[in-house]
């Protein structure tokens, strides 16, 4: 079937799925927050720097970064990588109690340190935190970290550290949580995506990134390459995804059961390159955002959707679907993404609910 022909399975709800009736599994209360109004003014904030010294723009060393932290009285640094380094570096921070979280690192060095932070609660109360752009990728800190260049992001931040004011640029922002079954351990992270995404960030590692492409021009490429294949049909990058879907709220126009060219979910206001592709309605926390597999129109739909801008195509009945929700859940027969790290499923015995923290505070000098 031609890639541009609209079908009537867009319409319809596979008769075999039932809709998921699941109770959600109660969750432990979260751990308090510090927010600007906490740190004291009559001294300077204590500081802890996490660096992963294989990130992408790290791998020439931290060097530089740690010759800053030499004059700041009060800071505690560690390296990690993996993520048991990372939760083992968190529990030695923590013994200098930080009001302030510097992570030096990719959107996966973000995404678990977060995952630590909530699981293991090396940290009560949580600080506040900063992300550097010290990876091959940094969506989450494009959205919500320093501006700029690390050295000269945490130069600014410490030199407004030494002395904080009550205000200071700052953005806040829900944490999205994903739970994988009913006893799984949950994973914390800013973005979640299946369908034509997993192919893309395959792609991505295996073309792309070992040029040296860094931050969004690399995921822009595969983004490209990706909607390339959509509109000539090739499976082998658009192979639909078979989903069962449920929302809370329930919302009468969500995305129903069946096959998804892509779906996504988020915390972030924008992704890479400035990508908003959220528009509906705006009743929850998290973005959520849906392509159906084969949907009406994607030359003229697509591309004004990635800036959330719907045009007359852009319809459910078409095969397209977004809105803020404060739970996703879905069953799921493949791969998902959280911030660039692809889990596969495989007989999780249970669903996989997508849901948002209480948000937290990231500073942004």
């Amino acid at each position: 079937m031609h890639p541009l022909d609209p079908i009537e399975s867009l319409l319809s709800t596979p008769k075999s799925r039932q809709p998921m009736t699941h109770p959600p599994k109660p969750q432990t209360p979260e751990p308090q927050r510090l927010g600007l109004t906490d740190l004291a003014t009559d001294r300077p904030a204590r500081l802890a720097l996490l660096s992963n010294p294989g990130s992408g723009r790290n791998r020439d060393g931290c060097v530089a970064i740690h010759r800053l932290l030499d004059a700041y009285p009060c800071a505690a640094r560690e390296q990690a990588g993996t993520p048991a380094e990372i939760a083992t570096a968190l529990a030695r921070l923590a013994q200098h109690e930080p009001e302030i979280l510097v992570i030096n690192g990719g959107d996966g060095t973000v995404a678990a340190t977060l995952t630590s932070l909530f699981n293991d609660r090396p940290l009560e109360p949580l600080p506040l935190l900063a992300l550097l752009c010290g990876g091959t990728t940094n969506m989450t800190a494009a959205d919500a970290g320093m501006k700029g260049r690390a050295r000269r992001a945490l130069a600014r931040l410490l030199a407004w550290a030494r002395n904080p004011a009550p205000h200071a640029p700052c953005v806040r922002r829900p944490v999205l949580r994903v739970q994988v079954g009913e006893d799984g351990r949950p994973l914390y992270g800013m973005f979640f995506g299946t369908g034509a995404i997993i192919k893309g960030i395959e792609f991505c590692h295996r073309k792309v990134l070992r040029r040296g492409l860094r931050d969004g021009l690399g995921p822009g490429l595969c983004m490209l390459r990706v909607l390339f294949a959509l509109l000539r049909g090739d499976r082998r990058y658009v192979a639909p995804v078979s989903l069962t879907v449920a929302t809370a709220p329930s919302l009468e126009a969500a995305p129903g059961d069946g096959e998804y060219f892509i779906l996504l979910a988020s915390t972030l206001e924008r992704l890479f390159l400035g990508l908003r592709p959220y528009w509906g309605r705006r009743d929850g926390g998290l973005y959520c955002s849906a392509i159906r597999a084969n949907p009406h129109r994607p030359l003229r739909a697509i591309p004004s959707l990635l800036w959330g801008r719907p045009g007359r195509h852009a319809r459910p009945e078409h095969g397209y679907w977004s809105g803020k929700l404060e739970e996703l859940a879905l069953t799921l027969e493949g791969t998902f993404t959280i911030d660039g790290e692809l889990y596969p499923l495989q007989g999780t015995g249970g669903p996989l609910r997508i849901s948002h923290t209480r948000p937290l505070t990231f500073l942004r000098f």
